[in-house]
């Protein structure tokens, strides 16, 4: 971890592309390891955002537009360009407003299950989203005994029920997103900031009118399923149609898989990587 421009950033130095990988809600930089361990020549950075992982105490700007200019300040003072930008989950939305951000700096996208608003149904207003996403990250703000009792309270079990050889790299990844002293760990995470930007991912309007000005080409893997494998997706063919038809540079291809397993597919690895 180096510290760059206020923000704890994980570095996998590397000669070949130069990749931004923006985690998704409650994850951190560190959520990229296994990108990083597909893509061993890759330069990749992973900035924990405000509020997560070792930036868990910045405040920083509210909103993803304050999460993109942090990531802007962090390209800079690392001078990358050509970067391959690539996002999961709520990093997926932000990835458009940094690429705003950076301009000519941005090679492409790479967007994983996210990035476009889900066809969500119309009881699902800005109110509902807040507390929903309160709810389930409540989790997030109480000490666990170990990594395991973690991962059991996250349904993680579940999630990678046709997955199993992913468990090993997935309790790596959560214990990373822990801290404090042998059985009173504690995930590193703002609740209430991951609550608001959860509500801004999918009805802010800078979010939106960032995904609409996107000009870079832009890569999108949607999961099969939600959380489990056979439920219906996170984000519906439905709610993709519209972009496809009025963005030529976005290209969408469904994987098996759930919001978790589609991060560790080979496919996503080789188009960032590519």
């Amino acid at each position: 971890k180096l510290e760059v421009a206020g923000l704890a950033v994980t570095v996998w130095p590397g000669d070949g592309p130069t990749v931004l990988g923006l985690p998704g809600l409650g994850s951190s930089g560190h959520a990229w390891a296994p990108i990083a361990a597909s893509l061993p020549d890759a330069h990749l950075v992973a900035p924990d955002l405000s509020g997560r992982g070792r930036s868990k105490d910045r405040t920083g700007e509210p909103g993803l537009l304050g999460h993109a200019k942090d990531v802007r300040a962090v390209v800079e003072e690392l001078d990358l360009r050509d970067v391959v930008v690539v996002g999961h989950s709520m990093g997926a939305y932000l990835a458009p407003l940094v690429a705003r951000e950076l301009g000519d700096r941005v090679a492409r996208l790479v967007l994983v299950d996210g990035g476009i608003r889900p066809d969500f149904p119309f009881f699902m207003t800005p109110r509902v989203v807040r507390m929903t996403f309160r709810r389930q990250l409540s989790g997030a703000d109480r000490e666990y005994p170990d990594v395991e009792a973690f991962a059991k309270k996250g349904r993680v079990g579940p999630m990678l029920a046709s997955r199993p050889d992913l468990l090993p790299t997935v309790m790596q990844m959560l214990e990373a997103e822990l801290d404090g002293p042998p059985g009173r760990l504690r995930p590193q995470l703002d609740v209430a900031r991951a609550t608001d930007d959860a509500v801004d991912a999918f009805f802010g309007p800078e979010v939106l009118s960032a995904l609409e000005q996107l000009t870079a080409p832009t890569q999108v893997f949607l999961a099969e399923s939600t959380k489990k494998d056979g439920q219906r997706p996170f984000i519906s063919d439905k709610a993709v149609a519209p972009w496809l038809a009025t963005k030529p540079n976005l290209t969408v291809t469904r994987l098996p898989g759930n919001h978790l397993t589609v991060l560790f597919a080979p496919e996503v690895a080789a188009a960032v990587g590519s």
